[in-house]
């Protein structure tokens, strides 16, 4: 009786984790209107599909015509149409003098996926251009992102969207990326020695010959020398960025890579400045 029961449970258990697996393996599908529906894909007709909500079991036909891409839970994506540029989200002369910074690449001794550093680095980057802004309105990151998030844009599927595509989600006119790169170089050791020297005196009785005292004598001949040394070591960076300025249409307006001067860890920061000021959207 408690095998079975013992058994029963496992059963159960199995069953909920295999649901739960289920459930967070999601197709997203993106439709031309910018809206983003998550849940599963149950079939695919000549113009529409079946779909149905994460967490529900409602049936909904979508029209094939409404959709941008599918990217199935396999990592798979699947493109049908472009993304309606004509709609009040994506008005293309609301873009006019717009600029949206995308987070920055990010490699770091050949390792990549450091989410909190590339967008610490377009925030950074987002700051340089705003204290010289002139005629263009920069989006703040926070608003870039989330647009990002809600048409299911991420590091793992950028690449199949073109800068153009980006920009008309981000409703802008012009797009800021980079790439920021990162690496160990030569290690520099520094020592220092510090010498100091120190008299020593004392005094010393003067007795005559039948042991009385008759005064005393400074002795302050001896001396005593200390010294100590100090060592410390540096370790040095190769620092070098590429920067990209696109436009609306898709077309690459600028692009320059530099290597920082500087060999410590920050030194981006003063690259991306270098960069930035040379940019032809720099103080417009």
């Amino acid at each position: 009786m408690i095998k079975a029961k013992n058994t029963n449970l496992l059963l159960a258990l199995v069953c909920f984790l295999f649901t739960n697996i289920a459930l967070a393996q999601s197709d997203i599908i993106l439709k031309t209107t910018g809206e983003e529906m998550k849940g599963k894909v149950l079939k695919m007709g000549e113009s529409t599909i079946q779909f149905v909500y994460e967490n529900e079991t409602i049936e909904y036909t979508v029209r094939k015509s409404d959709i941008v891409k599918i990217t199935f839970s396999s990592g798979r994506v699947e493109f049908f149409n472009k993304l309606n540029t004509k709609s009040n989200n994506y008005n293309l002369e609301d873009h006019h003098n717009k600029v949206a910074i995308l987070p920055f690449g990010y490699l770091k001794d050949q390792q990549t996926s450091n989410a909190t550093m590339q967008k610490k680095i377009q925030q950074e980057t987002f700051s340089i251009f705003k204290r010289k802004s002139a005629s263009l309105k920069f989006q703040d990151p926070n608003t870039t992102n989330a647009l990002l998030a809600k048409a299911g844009i991420n590091n793992n599927n950028i690449a199949g969207y073109t800068m153009g595509e980006i920009a008309n989600i981000l409703g802008v006119e012009y797009l800021v990326q980079g790439m920021v790169s990162i690496e160990k170089t030569t290690v520099t050791s520094y020592s220092n020695t510090n010498t100091t020297t120190k008299r020593n005196g004392n005094n010393s009785l003067r007795v005559d010959r039948h042991g009385h005292i008759i005064g005393d004598i400074w002795n302050s001949n001896k001396r005593k020398t200390n010294s100590s040394t100090f060592g410390t070591t540096q370790q040095n960076y190769a620092t070098n960025i590429t920067m990209n300025i696109y436009n609306d249409k898709g077309e690459n307006i600028f692009t320059k890579d530099h290597q920082s001067f500087w060999q410590t860890p920050n030194a981006y920061k003063i690259t991306l400045g270098f960069l930035a000021k040379r940019t032809p959207i720099y103080k417009r």
